[in-house]
């Protein structure tokens, strides 16, 4: 997977700052009233889709996402297509109008198809029998002037067949370089649908399916598996301080710095949501997973942030993680679950630190 490196350099930094308390008036019911208050304002109607969106944006789970909403209640408001044009072009997900023409490609392609091959079918049909005529004719007597027509009318046919069979071959080549070009088409757009489209890594929806998968795998082997909760310590500030665009470089840096190492040994990593990654690792008990996100942690914590434009400091940038392992017959939300409740535990006991799920 190719993660994109934002205008920054790293180097080793100086030792963190003392913690700071949690903002008040956070959490679901918070999160409900808001949406609840926007589409009073907006007139927006409450479908999945549109909740899905204010969702992200009240949560700001995605920086870019949430600039570009502020600016359309500013400015000429937030209407239905602006939350749908959102939806598509900064998280990835294909409109039901997008679905439909890949669907009808593929089925007008298939259908093309169909009739050349059938077409093909009554050309040699017709050869077949052609032939098959000259055979009686030639089976009985015939003098030279019969000879003669029968051999043009055979040739006359071989003729047609292979003029045929070159229209078939041209349109062949045709529809498999059409088939190409649909499938890499439905390849982008299965991989846009589960990868995050600001990072570069899987997307909730991609890290949900691959942890399932994950936790199937390691049942049928009898195989442990860790998955870690990374939550980028006090990222509102950092977004506060230097913009939602340096905001969107740290979140871009960080996948990077969590994918490079994980993947490497067969793990992969997953943007939960926000500033929240999750990191999945195979074959890995919950103690091994805690010693290599720690370490992970500490060569991120070691590094100052500085633009690759001017040179200044960002600072640095450390984050929390709570690891839990895979148990039989829980599924990837409670999995998930426990390691976020190490990570709060991880957050409470100071952040910079990576804790395991005791439970």
């Amino acid at each position: 997977m190719k993660h994109q490196p934002g205008p920054m350099v790293a180097e080793k930094a100086v030792p963190a700052p003392p913690d700071v308390a949690f903002p008040a008036g956070s959490g679901p019911l918070a999160n409900y009233d808001q949406i609840r208050t926007l589409l009073i304002q907006t007139g927006l109607p409450p479908e999945p889709s549109v909740y899905d969106v204010l969702w992200r944006y009240v949560r700001d789970e995605d920086p870019e996402l949430s600039l570009a909403i502020d600016k359309a209640i500013a400015g000429e408001g937030l209407t239905l297509g602006v939350v749908m044009g959102l939806r598509e072009t900064l998280l990835g997900q294909m409109s039901e109008a997008q679905v439909n023409q890949l669907i009808a490609e593929a089925h007008g392609q298939a259908e093309a198809l169909t009739k050349r091959i059938e077409s093909g079918q009554t050309d040699l049909a017709d050869y077949g029998r052609a032939i098959a005529n000259g055979g009686e004719q030639l089976a009985g007597p015939m003098d030279a002037t019969a000879l003669a027509g029968l051999l043009e009318q055979l040739s006359s046919a071989t003729s047609t067949v292979q003029a045929a069979n070159g229209r078939l071959l041209k349109e062949l080549e045709q529809a498999a370089a059409e088939s190409r070009a649909l499938a890499d088409r439905l390849t982008q757009a299965e991989r846009a649908a589960v990868t995050d489209a600001l990072t570069g890594v899987l997307n909730r929806r991609g890290l949900m399916a691959a942890v399932e998968k994950a936790q199937a795998d390691a049942a049928a082997a009898g195989a442990p598996l860790a998955v870690a909760v990374v939550d980028i310590d006090h990222f509102k500030r950092f977004n506060d301080r230097f913009g939602h665009a340096m905001g969107d470089d740290v979140l871009r840096f960080v996948a990077r710095h969590l994918a490079d190492r994980l993947e490497q040994d067969g793990g992969l990593v997953g943007r939960l949501g926000g500033e929240e990654f999750v990191g999945v690792m195979p074959g890995t008990s919950v103690q091994a997973a805690a010693g290599r996100i720690d370490r992970v942690r500490a060569d991120l914590a070691g590094q100052v942030l500085r633009s690759a434009v001017d040179g200044s400091s960002m600072g640095r940038i450390s984050f929390s993680a709570g690891v839990a392992e895979h148990r039989d017959g829980q599924g990837p939300d409670q999995l998930i679950e426990r390691a976020d409740g190490a990570l709060y535990t991880a957050k409470r006991l100071g952040r910079d630190r990576v804790v395991p799920d005791r439970g």
